[in-house]
């Protein structure tokens, strides 16, 4: 054979090597590895859905905010559109190439009541369309785009710290390590399942970065004059990660966004006080083992003027995995009342289907349709009610029969009232500039499990001048009245603003007057 030209039988056997290794890599792919993949592409497209939830209630928060001072918020929302337009682009394109893989490797199809890949394991469609067809470098080249795009959105914002908000975004593509292009060590020999894994997980970080700098936007407005009726706790994942590998290290920065330099906030998680340093607290959590970690926090800001406390309550979670992240239910020992509780039951060596439960004291328990062993547990509220309830577990046997293998007993309570706030506050003090930009009364149950989100029925409002006689106001629904409003264009020190009579119901939970009064006093 000279130099320069190919032999066809030479060739046509390295094709056929090809196939046949193609084919044992295939074999090779345990069942273990692929169900860890699924579990990980459902639990990062569920981390999905939390991440566009609070995107819409930041995005509600911009336009509340452009209602009541348009002139000061204006910029910052129109570069939290731009971030928008921005990041929906890049994250349409990657779901067109996720569901390709998906339509050139069969579709899905239900397993055990969820949905699953019909050929999670072939090997040839990825490769194909990222290295082959050059899908690979182009995508990089929109990553690494679009990464540049946010940033320079970003410098443009003379209240965000760059430094800091560099960790938070996400969204960028790592040097490879191998030397070989980042499309080949991505998508070479890589099973359709671990190539829609990470699709998501660009996804994932495609919204990470979006809320993060949306974020930093909203916390950018009044921070100058710090006049705005709400603070955001942060939370800013310096490693860039939500979730991380057994032995890599976890840091995040807890902060308060608009904080004070002229003071240092108090921060606690878990019920313990980190150390503060200009402004923020960092929390170094444990990776020595595959967990999920999950704790409730709060960051206090005492009034230099008056010493009251405000407190700001967030939730910090992180994954810790061996292979990717894997997000585990936690376990409840309280069941409330007249909400729907979620419970897990599962038994080592039996199927769901083949698990039975019962609960007594009046309460119900409910399998979840589509969901084996998952069920909701409810217990409308009564002065009979119990004080606690217990479930039984039973298991079918593969001879025929049942076995009982275990109870577990649940505290019942009932749902705490709720306290209401002008703007940011119940009680004390409040500025001119604040009272005059509230629009509503708002309720809030505070360091609650369950998302229970309240609504204001009914209100009475009183203004107490400080020379004067009283008004009070009937207001129906959570929003000032017009009237009430122009009671509150000009306050004059020392006016008092009393909200009394307040009604509020939420799902489950029927319309109710709350205990106590709002008293705030113009300063």
């Amino acid at each position: 054979m000279s130099v320069g030209q190919t032999n066809p039988l030479r060739q046509q056997m390295i094709n056929m090597m090809y196939l046949v290794l193609t084919a044992l890599l295939a074999m090779n792919v345990s069942a273990e590895i692929l169900k860890a993949f699924h579990t990980v592409n459902v639990g990062m497209s569920k981390s999905i859905e939390l991440i566009d939830a609070k995107q819409g209630q930041t995005m509600d928060q911009f336009a509340k905010l452009m209602q009541s001072s348009p002139g000061a918020v204006k910029d910052f929302a129109e570069k939290a559109r731009q971030v928008n337009d921005i990041c929906d682009k890049l994250y349409d394109e990657v779901e067109v190439f996720r569901k390709q893989i998906i339509d050139e490797t069969g579709g899905m199809e239900m397993k055990n009541g969820e949905e699953h890949m019909k050929n999670d394991k072939d090997l040839e469609v990825v490769p194909r369309l990222f290295i082959n067809e050059g899908n690979g470098d182009k995508l990089e080249k929109r990553i690494n785009g679009t990464r540049e795009d946010l940033i320079k959105i970003v410098k443009g914002v003379k209240e965000i710290d760059m430094d800091h908000i560099l960790p938070s975004i996400t969204l960028k593509v790592d040097k490879p390590l191998s030397g070989k292009t980042w499309a080949v060590e991505s998508f070479y020999m890589v099973p359709s399942i671990a190539g829609v894994t990470l699709l998501t997980k660009i996804q994932q970080d495609i919204r990470t970065t979006q809320a993060n700098i949306n974020d930093a936007l909203l916390a950018s407005i009044g921070k100058e004059d710090f006049k705005f009726d709400k603070l955001i706790p942060v939370i800013s994942v310096t490693t860039g990660k939500s979730a991380v590998a057994v032995g890599e290290k976890y840091e995040a920065d807890i902060l308060l966004a608009a904080y004070d330099s002229k003071q240092q906030p108090r921060i606690f998680l878990g019920g313990k006080e980190l150390e503060v340093k200009d402004g923020k607290a960092t929390f170094v959590g444990s990776t020595a083992s595959q967990m999920s970690f999950d704790q409730q926090g709060e960051i206090v800001v005492v009034n230099k003027s008056t010493g009251t406390e405000t407190k700001y309550p967030f939730r910090l979670a992180y994954d810790v995995f061996n292979a990717p992240a894997i997000i585990s239910p936690t376990k409840m020992n309280v069941i409330y009342t007249n909400l729907d509780n979620p419970i897990s039951i599962s038994v080592p060596g039996f199927r769901p289907t083949d698990i039975s439960a019962t609960i007594n004291g009046g309460a119900t328990l409910t399998p979840v349709a589509g969901k084996p062993g998952d069920y909701i547990a409810k217990l409308p509220d009564s002065k009979n009610r119990p004080r606690e309830v217990e479930i039984g577990v039973s298991v079918k046997l593969p001879g025929g029969g049942s076995k009982f293998v275990g109870k577990q007993m649940f505290r019942i309570k009932k749902v705490p009232n709720p306290n209401p706030y002008f703007g940011s506050k119940q009680s004390g003090e409040v500025s001119p500039g604040e009272a005059r930009i509230v629009n509503f009364i708002s309720v809030r149950l505070e360091d609650f499990p369950f998302d229970l989100t309240y609504r204001v029925t009914k209100f009475t409002f009183i203004f107490q001048p400080a020379r004067g006689q009283a008004q009070a106001i009937n207001g129906t629904g959570p929003n000032l009245t017009q009237q009430m409003k122009a009671l509150l264009a000009n306050p004059a020190k020392d006016d008092k603003i009393i909200i009394v009579e307040v009604f509020a119901e939420a799902p489950g939970i029927p319309n109710k007057q709350l205990p106590g009064a709002i008293v705030l006093t113009v300063k």
